[in-house]
């Protein structure tokens, strides 16, 4: 297998990854119709830096890449409509997003496709980063699905080892920044994990 196969295989799974990521926590707010500890600008801001992805892979012809980023794109704007449906406040979520399309777009038109892909791999903090808030500020954070986040860092780990093999510094960025947020996020529902069951387990 040459290196450029291999890269595509770790390209694979992580699209599969992806593509899975998002769904528990679809499942866990149509199941349990509860939003604590979720964040509706991790949802909002996911979206739009997901469409600033979409973007980015096909000017740099990482065409593997597409199925992941458009099934994000979608997966989270289930995500906040769930979140609205559920007695959410998703408005400052909302502008917040738009905001941050509108940044992506300026940045592109000024200084181009790389610092774009490097601008949307930090980012990560700016809809993984409400997540992490939202968690630790939340007494018990019943409306968080746990799985969502061991994806979410496996997800990381795998695109920024894809990264690596492709010498794609914004990928590899985008990696670190996952998995890095992502713990904090589990970190969270392991303290909390004593309260989270006495309220899953309380008739109301």
């Amino acid at each position: 297998m040459s290196e450029e196969q291999f890269a595509n295989l770790v390209a694979v799974v992580a699209t599969a990854v992806t593509f899975a990521q998002v769904v528990p926590q679809i499942v866990r707010l149509l199941r349990l119709r509860r939003i604590e500890g979720t964040s509706p600008a991790w949802a909002a801001i996911g979206m739009v830096i997901n469409i600033g992805w979409t973007a980015y892979v096909i000017a740099e012809e990482f065409w593997v890449t597409i199925p992941a980023v458009l099934a994000a794109v979608i997966s989270f704007g289930l995500v906040l409509f769930l979140l609205w449906r559920n007695g959410a406040d998703v408005r400052v979520a909302v502008i917040a997003g738009i905001a941050v399309g509108v940044a992506c777009v300026g940045l592109q038109l000024v200084a181009g496709w790389t610092w774009l892909g490097i601008a949307l791999g930090l980012a990560n903090g700016l809809y993984l980063g409400p997540s992490v808030w939202a968690a630790w500020r939340s007494y018990a954070p019943v409306g968080v699905a746990p799985l969502t986040w061991v994806l979410t860092a496996g997800e990381g780990i795998l695109w920024g080892y894809y990264g690596v093999l492709v010498e794609a510094k914004p990928i590899m960025v985008y990696g670190g920044t996952a998995l890095l947020l992502a713990a904090f996020v589990l970190l969270r529902l392991w303290i909390t994990r004593h309260r989270i069951r006495a309220e899953l387990a309380s008739p109301d």
